[in-house]
């Protein structure tokens, strides 16, 4: 069957507007300083409606679909690719729309107009609700229409008509395409949404991706991408109000993604642009003609010259219509070279700013800021009450820092036991007093022996510190869950993270810890998810939470989300062992060669990263000068030494035997099972010395798994057995699918059909739920087929 690539299309309608009734908004920051130099800017008015103070409303309808009801699954031939930047490219400009240099957009909620839609929220009828509500605004106003989506041609046959014609069609999140009309939107009509609405003032940006994420049944590839792409520049063009457009590539031209960016590499440039580094002349203000300029260059640069963005606009006007307010921290005039700070507080309110001790700005939750500044070594502070903390920071021409600051468990990342995200500085306030020093001395004493392992020791140290408190020593309910959870005692680990937010709540690394203590617990997984979820939208370049988003996704078999999270986690650090870990069984169950490969190389380099971390932790433990979440992550719970290092030998051994079990073409299978059978051993040792069940059944399985690929049968059937066994009493290990399935395979090759059929029967039993509606097919008929030959042959006996 042929099939036919669709085109994937992030159509960011921006119509980026700032230009908000006063009387309704405060005013903000961003305006403040613009008045205080003299200057009147409003982001998406016009200098006349900006001198007459006329009121202008924000709207925007911002759309991004990463996660499809139907995604990577085949509908009679249709299938819809799962993406991998939509929805947090929709974040990240709902994100800067709401901030100050954006335009101080508000959402609904707030009594504003901008609508966000990511993912499962993002169906046809929600769109079509929010794209018909901007017909409310007045021709004065300002809007934006963001949509990050699959786009796709689709074949229509009208009744009596011998011809097919293809009409274009955004996809959204329950988009079933063996019913486009009735479940995704089409291009024409989108497009005549834009026509009609009243608000004079728009820019319509599309970021297109020709990557073939929607296949047809029965259609020929061909050039359909490129097709649909110039069908929707057509209809574009059409608009005929004041707006303008910008299409990220030019109409035979692919749009491109960049892992290291976690975005398009066009809506990358936009942020960039609009946040400052576009305002060419200095004007504090970034302009259509500017920011065309801007991704004009930048975009060709970062993609080695393949795209270029193509750009319209219908008015005179809109091309020097405001679309962001620039804000500097140095004089202008001066000339040199400038670069962006972003600075955020994601979860406290009034931190205030200084840059080379010149106050900038006073930090709200609610949305970052953007500051444009001189390039070079800076020294930023960061003060909110008696709390201070200063850094040095180099910032480079043209690039942008980001800076996070955050009341947490971490007082550091000096000491950490990891590196710290490649991208982003991180500032910890704290605003605790200081404990007595009777708590004090017993909180570092229990620190002491829960850095060497001793976990009911320190416990008693923790509680003889929090009681010195009144019960109000965070930091040790906090390493106090952290022990609970090494020794398996779950729900008491559970409490003590919560009495550790009660006193801190905006801690999102305690969040976190809480998160992965009620996964393990067995808690509501789809509460778990909420919370972890909610953790990386407000710090996206936090590892750990991605890390433990992504091991909940594994659980739930959503092994595209699971790497997708893993590999997000990895860009943001590199050197971060448990990303490394579960990215590898997760490659693990995905069935192609090239990722059983990849799995090897995952699990080498995550226990290589964590015999680091076992050394650096060794050093740590002989005292502590400032607290670091890695002292818990790797100190306790999942990543106690013997554990961690038992668990990475384990997925190194199950990554080695996976390849020869889905590579037929190796050329020396034996020495991947010869290798794989030295780290067995060695996790098996560690497991034991750790008192560690599960992994002892999960490394069983995989010693069977290796003995029938050296063809080894007796041996895979013993320690198949001795798997079993060994689960009988752990939850989610009892009657364990995979060990069933090689036991299966074991006595089918050893003739042992009855043996087989059995096995086979526990099988389909225990995984059965899971499977696709072919697989389950095909086994339960060779099941059939088993216990037919196993009646025939005890017929004949």
């Amino acid at each position: 069957m042929k099939k036919v690539f669709a085109l994937r299309i992030k159509v960011l309608v921006s119509i980026l507007a700032f230009a908000f009734a006063t009387s309704a908004l405060p005013e903000t920051a961003a305006a403040q300083d613009d008045r205080a130099r003299g200057l009147k800017i409003r982001v998406g008015a016009t200098s006349k409606e900006t001198a007459s103070n006329e009121p202008v409303e924000l709207w925007a309808v911002l759309i991004g679909i990463s996660r499809y009801k139907y995604g990577d699954q085949n509908l009679d031939g249709y299938q819809i690719g799962n993406l991998k930047n939509a929805a947090d490219d929709a974040q990240a400009i709902y994100d800067f729309l709401r901030s100050p240099e954006g335009g101080g957009f508000r959402d609904e909620a707030e009594g504003g107009h901008m609508v966000l839609l990511k993912d499962e929220q993002a169906t046809k009828a929600k769109v079509e609700s929010a794209l018909a509500n901007l017909r409310k605004a007045k021709p004065n106003d300002y809007f934006v229409i963001y949509i990050a989506a699959h786009g796709s041609l689709v074949p229509y046959r009208a009744a009596g008509s011998n011809t097919t014609v293809d009409i274009p069609y955004f996809v959204l999140h329950d988009t079933d395409l063996r019913d486009p009309l009735n479940t995704a939107i089409r291009m024409e009509s989108f497009r005549q949404t834009v026509s009609d609405i009243p608000a004079r003032k728009g820019l319509v940006l599309s970021d297109t991706c020709h990557s073939g994420g929607v296949q047809l049944a029965g259609r020929d590839a061909g050039d359909s991408s490129i097709r649909a792409n110039n069908r929707y520049i057509k209809e574009m063009n059409k608009v005929s109000t004041g707006v303008g457009f910008i299409s990220a590539a030019d109409q035979l031209e692919q749009s491109f993604e960049r892992d290291d960016i976690n975005q398009g590499v066009f809506t990358h440039c936009l942020l960039q642009a609009l946040a400052g580094n576009a305002d060419a002349d200095k004007d504090y203000m970034v302009t259509f003609n500017e920011l065309v300029s801007y991704l004009r260059k930048e975009v060709p640069r970062m993609t080695d010259d393949k795209q270029h963005p193509h750009y319209n606009t219908t008015a005179i006007d809109a091309n020097y219509l405001p679309l962001s307010v620039v804000k500097y921290a140095d004089d202008v005039t001066a000339g040199g070279d400038y670069g962006l700070l972003v600075v955020r507080t994601p979860d406290i309110d009034g931190v205030e700013v200084a840059i080379d001790g010149s106050p900038v700005a006073t930090l709200d939750s609610r949305f970052q800021r953007s500051i444009k500044v001189k390039s070079g070594p800076r020294t930023l502070s960061f003060t909110r009450g008696d709390m201070k903390r200063s850094l040095q920071a180099t910032v480079e021409p043209g690039q942008s820092k980001v800076v996070e600051v955050n009341l947490t468990f971490s007082e550091s990342e000096e000491d950490s036991l990891s590196e710290p995200a490649r991208d982003q500085v991180n500032v910890f306030l704290r605003e605790e007093k200081e404990p007595t020093k009777d708590a004090k001395d017993s909180f570092l004493k229990g620190v002491e022996s829960f850095n060497k392992q001793r976990f009911d020791e320190a416990i008693n140290l923790f509680n003889k510190a929090i009681q010195s408190t009144g019960n109000a020593y965070t930091d040790a309910f906090v390493y106090r869950g952290r022990a609970e959870q090494s020794l398996g005692r779950k729900e008491a680990a559970v409490a003590s993270f919560e009495a550790a937010l009660a006193l801190r709540p905006s801690d999102y690394e305690t969040q976190t810890l809480l998160a992965e203590a009620r996964f393990n617990a067995g808690h509501n997984v789809e509460e778990v998810t909420s919370a972890l979820r909610d953790v990386i939208r407000r710090h996206p370049n936090f590892a750990f939470a991605r890390v433990v988003y992504g091991d909940v996704l594994l659980f739930r078999k959503d092994l595209v989300g699971a790497e997708r999270e893993l590999r997000r986690a990895l860009t943001s650090n590199p050197q971060y062992p448990p990303a490394r870990l579960i990215l590898a069984d997760v490659l693990t169950y995905q069935g192609s060669k090239e990722k059983q490969k990849r799995a090897v190389l995952e699990a080498e380099k995550a226990l290589q990263l964590f015999e680091e971390v076992s050394r650096k932790q060794t050093s740590a433990s002989r005292g502590l000068r400032r607290l670091s979440i890695s002292h818990l992550i790797f100190g306790g719970g999942r990543y106690v030494n013997e554990a961690a290092m038992a668990e990475a030998h384990h997925m190194l051994a199950k990554a080695l035997t996976r390849v020869v079990e889905f590579d037929e073409t190796l050329a020396n299978p034996e020495s991947y099972l010869t290798k794989a059978r030295t780290h067995i051993q060695e996790a098996m040792k560690l497991a034991q010395k750790a008192s560690d069940k599960k992994r002892m059944v999960l490394v069983l399985d995989t010693s069977a798994q290796n003995h029938l690929l050296s063809e080894n049968v007796a041996s895979a059937i013993t320690d198949a057995h001795a798997a079993l066994k060994a689960g009988e009493a752990i939850p989610g290990l009892k009657d364990y699918a995979e060990t069933h399935y090689t036991l299966y395979s074991a006595y089918m090759s050893d003739q042992k059909f009855a043996k087989a059929a059995e096995h086979l029967e526990k099988f389909i039993q225990s995984a059965g739920s899971q499977m696709s509606p072919a697989d389950r097919k095909t086994y339960e008929e060779e099941l059939k087929r088993l216990k037919r030959d196993k009646e025939v042959n005890r017929q004949k006996n």
